[in-house]
């Protein structure tokens, strides 16, 4: 089994070969996490004070997602997205 630090030599390579459309799609599913973890949080936040911090993290996410969607949808790669 290969030192761990080699297993970052090898990740950093693949992303530096990695085309355009699967950093695009990479890209995606990463903020599809986020905007689910900001989601969730938004759920069972109790604090007032927190709660407009929430709401900007939320639509911030949900701004960015929808922007990389149009741009998969300009690269036909709404299939990708499903997977």
């Amino acid at each position: 089994m290969k030192p761990s630090h080699y297993n970052k030599i090898d990740e950093a390579f693949n992303i530096e070969n990695r085309t355009e459309e699967e950093r695009l799609l990479k890209n995606i599913k990463e903020v599809k996490k986020a905007l689910d973890i900001a989601n969730i949080n938004f759920e069972n936040i109790t604090e007032p004070q927190l709660i407009d911090s929430c709401i900007y993290e939320l639509r911030a996410m949900q701004m960015k997602y929808e922007y990389l969607l149009t741009l998969a949808k300009a690269r036909n790669l709404v299939s990708e997205i499903k997977k």
